[in-house]
């Protein structure tokens, strides 16, 4: 078993602009042991060439390639080769707040060596457009973050979560269902600012772009919700399987932008309301409009 607390998984494609701040942010981490891994996702530009040049310099940063394609792919080859104790997914372009890695550990360590257990922290949201700069996601003290963003993961969860169907563009909607749905999993939440999350538009989503864009990238990312009932219901308490049938039922009709029988589903009101901010142009425009009074809650 390795020595080493956590294990950083990044998969990147072409971040020249930012991967090397972001990497540097992660090797300059404090207070523990842990090893970056980094797989290249097929990158044309020069974001290998910059991590090879860090690579050289920082030796517990491994540089990968991934032998297929793909986001998801390129996390769970990276995930495959994690030795740390606990994982941590983060992304290519955000940037690690100094001693956050370590305070994270600290919130886990504590937990047993055979325990499934997720450790959450928050975000602020960083970008050159105000309106979406230095938001803090989520806004309620004791509170981390479910959006998927670096979650602090045992091996237990990491088992259960990964490999995240590569026919999916993104892994965070996957991880977000897995941790909500899983309830014999132990979440720990804190304060900690464990992210700043970069909103640009090299993003593969975010709400810089017009509703139709945003639409058609939403909706296969979506398709997480109906593929993790499929492989998972069965495992599930009758209540967490309920309300995530629900959730199936919610992304049906706001993928047709069917505003009733998002309504008259039976999941949370917080699912009603995120389905109907992305159900049609009007509902989009007006969260855009007040992005900064309701993020974060």
């Amino acid at each position: 078993m390795s020595d080493l607390n956590v294990s950083v998984v990044v998969a990147v494609k072409n971040e020249e602009k930012y991967v090397q701040s972001a990497m540097l942010s992660i090797l300059r981490q404090q207070g523990l042991s842990f090893e970056l891994i980094v797989v290249d996702d097929g990158s044309t530009d020069e974001t290998y060439n910059i991590l090879q040049a860090l690579a050289a310099e920082y030796t517990n940063l491994r540089l990968l390639k991934n032998p297929n394609s793909g986001k998801c792919s390129a996390f769970n080859f990276g995930v495959q080769h994690a030795t740390g104790r606990f994982t941590c997914i983060y992304a290519g372009d955000d940037l690690m707040p100094a001693g956050s890695l370590a305070a994270r550990f600290s919130m886990v360590a504590g937990c047993g060596e055979h325990e499934a257990v997720v450790g959450l922290c928050k975000l602020i949201t960083l970008s050159e457009n105000k309106k979406f700069d230095g938001h803090l996601v989520p806004k309620r003290a004791g509170q981390g973050g479910l959006t998927g963003v670096s979650y602090m993961m045992s091996r237990q969860v990491v088992s259960k979560i990964f490999p995240v169907p590569e026919s999916l563009p993104n892994e965070d909607t996957w991880m977000e269902l897995a941790v909500t749905h899983f309830v014999d999993w132990t979440v720990v939440h804190s304060d900690i600012v464990g992210c700043m999350w970069r909103v640009h538009s090299g993003n593969s989503i975010n709400m810089l772009v017009d509703f139709p864009t945003y639409n058609r990238k939403l909706t296969p990312r979506m398709a997480a919700i109906g593929l993790f009932y499929d492989r998972h219901a069965s495992e599930l308490s009758n209540a967490s399987r309920d309300e995530l049938y629900q959730k199936v039922r919610c992304e049906s009709s706001r993928s047709k932008g069917d505003m009733l029988g998002i309504l008259l589903s039976n999941t949370s009101l917080v699912n009603r309301l995120r389905a109907l901010s992305a159900c049609n142009s009007f509902f989009y425009n007006l969260r855009k409009k007040l992005y900064g009074l309701l993020s974060g809650w």
